[in-house]
This record gives structure tokens, C-alpha cells and sequence, in this order.
């Protein structure tokens, strides 16, 4: 799952960097992190449940796109944004709680 977050928040990082140069290698190398992400998203499937590998998968995602886009695009987070993350973070925490607790 862990590979699976990396590789998608390595396809939005070049979305945003080439998305506006047009160059085709970079949009190429974005189409290839994605379909890792993917792939990787599907293996982990294999062993962690759909609503908790998809919820991780996303917000950590999020969590990791939003500081990235903060401190290297100098994009600014409102403090709703933020809470709004925190929220989000605080949902995965509770569904992964969940599932520990059913499985027990």
C-alpha cells in the first residue's frame, strides 16, 4: 500500500509539472507512475480490506500532495483546508481502528 501512495503522489507531482510544459516524456512518465499506483493499490487489495487500503491510500495521498504542494509549488492551505485534512486523517484513523476491532 505503501508503494502504491508513493506512486500516486509521484504521477500528481509530475501532472503538475509537466501538465503545463506539454512535454511528452514527463506526461508518459506520469501515465507510467499511475498505472503503478494501480497496480500496486491492487496487490495490496490481496490483503487489507477495499474501505481501508482505499481511505490510507487517499488521505495519505492528500496529506503528502498537500504538503508537497505548500512547500514546493508555494501553494497556499487555508485554515479550513486544513482542518478539512485533519478531518480526513482523523476518519482513516477511526476506519482502520474499526477494522482492527472487527477482526479481533
Amino acid at each position: 500500500l505503501l508503494m502504491a501512495i508513493v506512486s500516486e503522489v509521484s504521477s500528481v507531482i509530475l501532472m503538475k509539472l509537466y501538465s503545463t510544459q506539454g512535454n511528452l516524456t514527463g506526461m508518459l512518465f506520469m501515465y507510467f507512475a499511475i498505472g503503478l499506483s494501480f497496480t500496486f493499490m491492487a496487490l495490496a487489495l490481496k490483503k487489507i480490506s477495499l474501505a481501508v487500503a482505499y481511505a490510507t491510500w487517499e488521505s495519505l495521498g492528500l496529506l503528502a500532495i498537500a504538503a508537497i504542494g505548500s512547500f514546493f509549488f508555494r501553494e497556499h492551505l487555508s485554515v479550513l483546508q486544513l482542518t478539512g485534512i485533519g478531518l480526513l486523517l482523523g476518519g482513516v484513523v477511526v476506519v482502520n481502528f474499526a477494522e482492527n476491532a472487527q477482526n479481533e
